[in-house]
């Protein structure tokens, strides 16, 4: 969502792209509405950077509430009837105790059917699980994605889920052939869905076309991969090869925090 407000107009200097639920919210919606329309079948908040920490350096840490509320009506909005979705919580709400536990309240009071915790590292996302897990906000799917994984990682995931993670994932790093790498070297035995986010970023000699997204479909769903999208430089026509690929699967619940169904 960043990297496309940006492409819209949102400088970074002065704005955030949480904010624009507010100042821009139909430029949000849009965005939303062009995934939905290419096939995804799930919406994650426009919410990477709305904690308190990450705000205040714009003094707007005491809008934590009305921005999540407005990004999660926004998201819902567009899913319409028969999707997911997922409130999107990023690495910056770890860098202050509370600011977690805060934001991930205000998006399940919301109505997300999921907590994302994206582009995380290790200790980072630990802290956020324990802090969240242990609120108890409700018993909603908590999703582990890390930018860097340490070694081994089969033990570093098995970590996450006993601390309450349902579904462990990567995202940011640039590439499928990235995503492919990490699902072959998870354990199937750690018998949770994965969740995959590839950036399509400049930073590598690879490619990172819609296509090549399509092209990798099988040998991730086959290695357990259940979530599926782009991260930094991917946009709806990433979202639609990948729908094409998948074709028409039915939607699966995901397992909840307690263990059961919600």
């Amino acid at each position: 969502m960043g990297t496309r407000l940006v492409a819209l107009g949102l400088d970074l200097s002065g704005d955030d792209p949480a904010l624009w639920n507010q100042t821009r919210p139909r430029d949000v919606l849009a965005m939303h509405r062009r995934d939905v329309a290419a096939g995804s079948d799930a919406i994650f908040t426009n919410t990477f950077g709305a904690n308190r920490f990450w705000l205040k350096r714009l003094g707007r840490e005491g809008e934590v509430e009305a921005i999540n509320r407005r990004a999660a009506l926004l998201a819902r909005r567009a899913a319409g009837p028969g999707r997911f979705v997922c409130g999107a919580i990023g690495p910056s709400a770890a860098r202050q105790e509370g600011a977690a536990s805060e934001q991930a309240a205000v998006l399940v009071d919301a109505g997300v059917d999921a907590l994302v915790f994206e582009t995380y590292r290790f200790p980072e996302v630990e802290r956020v699980l324990c802090e969240v897990a242990r609120s108890r906000t409700a018993p909603i799917p908590l999703v582990a994605s890390l930018w860097e994984w340490p070694e081994p990682l089969g033990a570093a995931a098995q970590r996450l889920l006993d601390l309450g993670a349902a579904v462990i994932g990567m995202n940011c790093q640039a590439g499928i052939e990235s995503a492919v790498s990490f699902a072959l070297r998870l354990d199937r035995r750690l018998g949770c869905p994965l969740l995959v986010k590839p950036s399509a970023g400049s930073s590598c000699r690879c490619d990172l076309g819609p296509a090549s997204f399509a092209g990798a479909v099988p040998r991730l769903v086959d290695r357990n991969v259940r979530l599926l999208g782009g991260c930094c430089g991917t946009s709806e026509a990433h979202v639609g090869a990948i729908a094409a690929a998948l074709g028409r699967r039915p939607l699966v619940t995901l397992p909840s925090l307690a263990g059961e169904m919600p």
